[in-house]
């Protein structure tokens, strides 16, 4: 007959700690994305917020050269606030397009960068002229006769 020791075996509990790790935000929103033109010069177009998996960070924005990035001189942002450093023309640009970076604030810091397009809303403009096409007449005219012809501009 062949004898076998009984199996021994040890039992221990061992706690596994998870650390965070700071991930990359994942979208830029802007809340307005256009301005009616005729604006005064530093007037807000909108405000960012950032999508990020990490509760409780703060951002920065910045505009950063790169695809889309063709009208960044045309604004500034303070803060998270975008303003526009001139006043639009709809009739000269109806259009904007930006490249904006937000970098957050955990270590190490980290971006996204997103390209977005600031619409110009035409207004009705005051016009700018009158003319006469012609502003004399001959004497002793029918009543009613045509002077000239106005026209605006």
């Amino acid at each position: 007959m062949l004898f076998r020791s009984p199996a021994l075996t040890f039992d221990k509990v061992f706690t596994i700690t998870v650390t965070d790790v700071n991930e990359a935000p994942t979208d830029i929103t802007l809340s307005s994305t256009s301005i009616a033109e005729n604006n005064t010069a530093g007037a807000t177009v909108g405000t960012f917020t950032t999508t990020d998996p990490d509760n409780g960070q703060t951002f920065t924005y910045s505009l950063v050269s790169g695809t889309g990035s063709t009208d960044n001189a045309a604004f500034t942002i303070s803060g998270s606030s975008l303003t526009i450093n001139a006043s639009a023309n709809y009739e000269a640009q109806s259009s904007y397009s930006i490249r904006v970076r937000t970098t957050d604030s955990g270590s190490p810091a980290l971006t996204f960068d997103k390209v977005f397009t600031i619409t110009v809303t035409d207004v009705n403009d005051a016009p700018t002229d009158i003319t006469l096409s012609s502003t004399s007449i001959a004497e002793n005219n029918t009543a009613g006769a045509t002077i000239g012809t106005f026209s605006t501009d």
